[in-house]
């Protein structure tokens, strides 16, 4: 536009160079480079290119929506600057965000930072506090709203997968469960077995080709406020697709995904056996040689996925299921913890559950395989010994314990295993995820090497 302008000027040149002043040209070009610089600026503007928050400026609804949405970036940013005048105010503004939206592993992460840089800046000790008692259990959110959904008969209790309890287990809120409704798609629900965060899982038969299946239900509609519905809905259905194109022995099969009513549902596989989490108390442990079979099985399914770009998130030993009978083992629930990214109620509280989480999901970083690995450590620990790795009184406790204080040594409750077993808990449970194990192959070979120097029909 600028070069239009330009050639313009020159032929007005050859025609009134005689007719005008000196003074005169001068003012004709100032105003074509005016005009110039004013398209371009347009152009820019046009671009819709966001701009970086200056450090102190007051942020906006608008950009602290465009912040949270990428959050990883944002805390890296504000971890990497020097404590100042200006770095406190703006991770106050992105924690109390955070917590407003839900998202209380990732509010405790800044939080707890900016204690270690001020922790006598406004509130901050509170709402630390407030976060803990939430943790502890003191102080419940309020629950949401459910539409009430036709009843039918009821029926004996059975298990299941995923983090779901058994019905024969009273529900750890007290909830006042809803009926269950009759039917989703071409699925036939018979009873409802199982339920945890993320949802309520039912037996069903699917009436196409009459095939058991159980199906897990997840109110999107009553968990997700409207501005969030459509991206929660895009993403489950995105990682519904992606965990149902992993096919391997050791991963629970997915038939199908779909949306009723306000509840999206994923049929899949139904399970006999027992979690794993059943096996995790001091008098109900399984053998070791027995365990590390299991978990290596569980390894090398991991790495499997990993491979295929998937993650799971949320390992533990409550999302692996064990059927002693056929010894078939089938990790559950791949996906699903990845639904509460943006969830600001009830079921979206955690992306993954945080006893078992590796440092850089809790600091809200970006999460790799590595993770998965770790994870699967925190499992082996607690298989083999009842007691977990890492524990504290609160969230912000449990956090530093995970992101800063070295795990106990396996040997100092299980004198009886040999070194390798300890050496196996020690790389996975690595603070960088650099220094843990390639990939799940190579910790299930570990693993299988550690077993082989055990002898068979150790206690």
């Amino acid at each position: 536009m600028t070069a239009i302008l330009g050639a313009g000027v020159l032929v007005l040149d050859l025609v009134l160079r005689p007719l005008i002043h000196v003074g005169s040209w001068l003012w004709l070009l100032g105003f074509v480079v005016l005009a110039g610089g004013s398209v371009i600026m347009l152009r820019a503007r046009n671009t819709r290119i966001a701009p970086a928050i200056p450090a102190g400026k007051k942020i906006s609804v608008t950009d602290t929506a465009r912040l949270l949405d990428n959050f990883e970036q944002r805390f890296a940013e504000l971890k990497a600057r020097t404590a100042s005048d200006t770095v406190a105010p703006d991770l106050y503004t992105l924690g109390t965000q955070l917590e407003q939206r839900g998202r209380t592993v990732q509010a405790t992460a800044v939080y707890r930072h900016l204690a270690r840089i001020d922790h006598g800046y406004r509130d901050v000790s509170s709402r630390l506090k407030r976060l803990m008692d939430a943790d502890r259990g003191k102080t419940k959110p309020p629950m949401p709203s459910r539409p009430p959904l036709a009843p039918i008969p009821a029926a004996p209790a059975a298990r299941f997968t995923g983090d779901t309890q058994p019905l024969d287990l009273p529900a750890a809120d007290g909830e006042n469960r809803p009926a269950t409704p009759q039917r989703l798609g071409r699925y036939q629900l018979e009873r409802e077995i199982g339920r945890g965060a993320m949802g309520t899982v039912y037996l069903g038969r699917d009436t196409a080709i009459n095939r058991l299946v159980a199906i897990k239900a997840i109110p999107l509609a009553a968990e997700f406020s409207d501005s969030e519905l459509d991206d929660a809905r895009s993403r489950f259905f995105r990682e519904a697709e992606t965990a149902g194109r992993l096919n391997h022995p050791n991963i629970v099969t997915i038939y199908d995904v779909g949306e009723e009513r306000g509840l999206a549902y994923i049929a899949m596989e139904y399970l006999k056996g027992r979690h794993l989490s059943d096996y995790a108390s001091s008098s109900q442990l399984l053998e070791p040689r027995k365990v590390l079979e299991v978990i290596a099985r569980t390894a090398d399914a991991l790495g499997f996925a990993h491979k295929q770009q998937v993650v799971h998130r949320d390992i533990k030993p409550a999302n692996l299921m064990y059927d002693a009978s056929t010894d078939m083992l089938k990790i559950t629930d791949f996906g699903i913890a990845r639904l509460t990214g943006g969830g600001n109620t009830r079921t979206g509280i955690v992306l993954g559950t945080p006893s078992f989480m590796s440092p850089e999901q809790l600091e809200g970083r970006t999460v790799t395989g590595h993770s998965d690995l770790f994870s699967l450590g925190v499992s082996l620990f607690q298989l083999l010994t009842g007691q977990l790795p890492f524990s504290a009184d609160s969230m912000t406790g449990l956090m530093q314990q995970i992101a800063e204080v070295p795990h106990p040594p396996l040997r100092a409750f299980r004198p009886d295993l040999p070194d390798c077993v300890d050496s196996v808990i020690d790389r996975a449970l690595a603070k960088d995820p650099e220094a843990r194990f390639d990939s799940g192959a190579q910790m299930a070979a570990a693993l299988e090497d550690c077993r082989a120097r055990i002898p068979s029909g150790s206690p």
